[in-house]
């Protein structure tokens, strides 16, 4: 197109009624004129070409990236989904749990609470053991038979007694009787019908207080035995992965 310009303008020039009376020198210099305006306009449109090839790469190239980042988006946007339905399920559980003790609850025989997450079902000390000893009282056989009743009714859940004791004397003696009185605790409902397998006993002596020890309302609360639910490991690694 440009070319074409500049031939009619040449050819405009040779034949006009004025060509005759143009010195030669000024055709060529008019000549040369056009011809350097016509390779700097060709120059641009090179510019111009080459700039509009990039942006159109670069346009691409954000579009991709767009497409990416939405995928990403709507990948993390359903991942929040799927934790939440997990967390709201797992709530779900938790409650049903805590209401299969209510009636434990309300005659004060154990407390069911919330803590880092895990379930647990506490009975006194002195509900179940005379101070220092790890043979059950009659007492605490009968809430302890009550409570076989409930679990065996909670299918496919793992429990692990945990003993806990204050931190009068050596801590060596508190761990030991810890131990002693979760062990009697799980043979005792092992013999009322709880699968073996699904129990485990553990003492921790004076080092997990949930109550300070420089009184004696903190060391009663501390002294204590706890059932906890044993999270369910294959229920919350695959959404996790």
């Amino acid at each position: 197109m440009i070319r074409a310009i500049f031939i009619g303008l040449v050819l405009s020039l040779a034949f006009s009624p004025l060509a005759c009376g143009i010195k030669k020198e000024l055709y060529d210099r008019d000549v040369n004129r056009l011809r350097t305006q016509i390779r700097s306009i060709e120059s641009e449109k090179d510019d111009l070409l080459t700039r509009v090839a990039n942006l159109r790469r670069r346009l691409k190239l954000v579009g991709s990236e767009k497409g990416n980042l939405s995928a990403d988006l709507q990948a993390a946007l359903l991942k929040i989904e799927e934790l939440k339905a997990l967390a709201n399920r797992r709530r779900q559980v938790l409650q049903g749990l805590i209401d299969s003790f209510q009636s434990m609850v309300k005659a004060g025989k154990l407390k069911v609470k919330v803590r880092r997450g895990m379930l647990i079902v506490e009975l006194a000390e002195n509900i179940l053991f005379d101070t220092g000893k790890y043979k059950l009282k009659t007492e605490g056989e009968e809430a302890l038979r009550q409570l076989a009743g409930i679990l065996k009714g909670i299918p496919k859940r793992r429990w692990q007694v945990a003993g806990h004791t204050d931190s009068v004397g050596k801590a060596t003696m508190n761990w030991k009787l810890s131990t002693d009185r979760a062990l009697t605790v799980v043979l005792f409902l092992i013999d009322n019908g709880m699968p073996p397998e699904r129990l485990s006993a553990a003492g921790f002596g004076p080092y997990q207080p949930v109550a300070t020890n420089d009184t004696d309302d903190g060391k009663r609360l501390n002294r204590r035995i706890e059932v906890v639910l044993v999270p369910n490991l294959e229920e919350i690694m695959p959404k996790l992965q």
